[in-house]
């Protein structure tokens, strides 16, 4: 009973914490509401509401003297007539989320217009064991359905390993899934966890995740809950199934909406020195809580507790998490594998693993931030190799070989990758006379092939 138990509290925790961070709650709510017409506003509704959550802060608040800060701006606010004007009950929910956050700077708080949700609550509260067992199932039929915020994952050009992680679930049964793509992940030189698109989770799952990359049993986060005495403590594990990554390099991708665990995570291995942190600054949310009702109408997120890091002694909270690499979300894969391309090539043991990197390198650099080359210099290369034709199509560059057709991208005036992931990059020389160019093919595997210029009959 008891597992059962925290098996329900985590996935309302979940549900609920992802909704926040995405700042998706008010529409989803006004969703629900969509077939009933919202109460009328008055004085007496607001009294009402803000009395109730002033109470819920108060009671439940991690941080006590702002909570007795937030009530009393909630009650001077109402005294003085400030939510006379709101008369729209969605509008009042925002209102009131602001204030109370203007206070706490906390953006866990907000305040929830829902009666459907607020029945569910309190129907869920009353259910049988079976009952809730059955909606544990539903619940988690739902999570399979999204893979358990196992997005993609794949291999990408010099053995980086990327994993696309859109939340940390907190089902036993992501386990197996996450084990899975740990275990995919193993096989490379270097891994990118992207948690651009993470709202967050559960904190049992980044200890699993964690612990393929510290070879120690670590440390990695506690939290501090309101009424406890002694810190709640999350360590990485001494056994995870498959193979781990203690000595590979890892990245991991971060922007404005990486939020509360995915922030956690990042937070916990920033600190630890254990990755390389590639984005923007992350939302700033260390506080979990929960749903709180505070009438038939409305609910309100309320912190209860916060996250205390063990080197750093504090948290992100409204700071969020700051990379090491800051560039816009959008370049933050390309930069992570540019920069993980370059240490690897330092590193490598050879000049053909040179060259394969080289290759990739190429590749990516072009197609992120490709040449502008004058069309008189493109016409320069037109025409018939040894292997293949060049042309020139609307001052686009294209080779025809093998019954194919590819356009090439410019990574400068005379190296060309191929628009797909074609196994040759084209780079044009001049011949020995100095007149003509002619062409060399580099191949994926660090092999090359010169490709000379047929000259036409005239």
């Amino acid at each position: 009973m008891a597992d059962l138990k925290k098996a329900i509290s985590i996935f309302i925790i979940i549900l609920f914490a992802l909704l926040f961070s995405c700042s998706a709650l008010p529409s989803f709510a006004q969703g629900l509401e969509e077939t009933a017409k919202p109460p009328a506003l008055d004085a007496k509704m607001r009294a009402e509401v803000v009395k109730g959550v002033g109470e819920l802060m108060v009671k439940l608040y991690i941080f006590p003297d702002k909570a007795k800060e937030m009530e009393a701006l909630l009650t001077k606010k109402l005294q003085e007539g400030q939510y006379n004007k709101v008369e729209d009950v969605q509008a009042f929910a925002r209102v009131l989320t602001e204030d109370l956050r203007s206070v706490s700077k906390d953006r866990h708080i907000r305040c929830v217009y829902g009666p459907e949700i607020v029945k569910r609550i309190r129907a869920r509260n009353s259910q049988s064991a079976d009952d809730r067992e059955k909606e544990r199932q539903q619940a988690l039929r739902e999570e399979r359905k999204g893979n358990f915020g196992f997005q993609e994952l794949k291999l990408l050009d010099g053995k980086i390993g990327y994993l696309d992680l859109r939340g940390f679930s907190g089902f036993r049964e992501a386990a197996e899934t996450a084990a899975a793509a740990m275990n995919f992940l193993a096989n490379a030189d270097a891994v990118i966890i992207d948690l651009r698109r993470n709202g967050g989770g559960n904190p049992e799952m980044i200890q699993f995740i964690s612990s393929y990359f510290l070879k120690e049993r670590t440390h990695l986060n506690s939290f501090e809950n309101r009424g406890e005495e002694t810190l709640e403590q999350y360590w990485s594990f001494h056994y995870v199934p498959g193979r781990p990554m203690f000595d590979t390099d890892l990245y991991i991708l971060t922007s404005r909406r990486t939020f509360s665990a995915a922030e956690e995570f990042t937070y916990n291995m920033k600190n630890l020195k254990r990755a390389t942190i590639v984005g923007e600054t992350t939302g700033g949310g260390a506080h979990p809580g929960g749903m709180q009702i505070v009438n038939d109408s409305f609910l309100v997120w309320v912190p209860t507790g916060r996250a205390v890091n063990p080197i750093s002694k504090t948290n992100w909270e409204g700071t969020g998490v700051a990379p090491d690499i800051a560039v816009e979300s959008d370049k933050a894969l390309g930069k992570a594998r540019t920069v993980s391309l370059e240490k690897m090539m330092k590193a490598a043991p050879g000049e053909e693993a040179k060259a394969r990197l080289q290759w990739a390198l190429n590749d990516l650099r072009a197609k992120m931030e490709p040449a502008v080359v004058d069309e008189a210099i493109l016409k320069k290369y037109v025409g018939r190799y040894t292997e293949g034709e060049i042309t020139l199509e609307n001052g686009q560059i294209y080779v025809l070989a093998r019954g194919m057709k590819l356009r090439l991208i410019a990574l400068s005036p005379t190296y060309f990758v191929p628009e797909d992931d074609s196994e040759i990059q084209v780079e044009f020389v001049l011949d020995q006379e100095g007149k003509e160019y002619e062409a060399i093919g580099h191949f994926r595997d660090g092999g090359k092939q010169h490709l000379s210029r047929i000259k036409e009959e005239k």
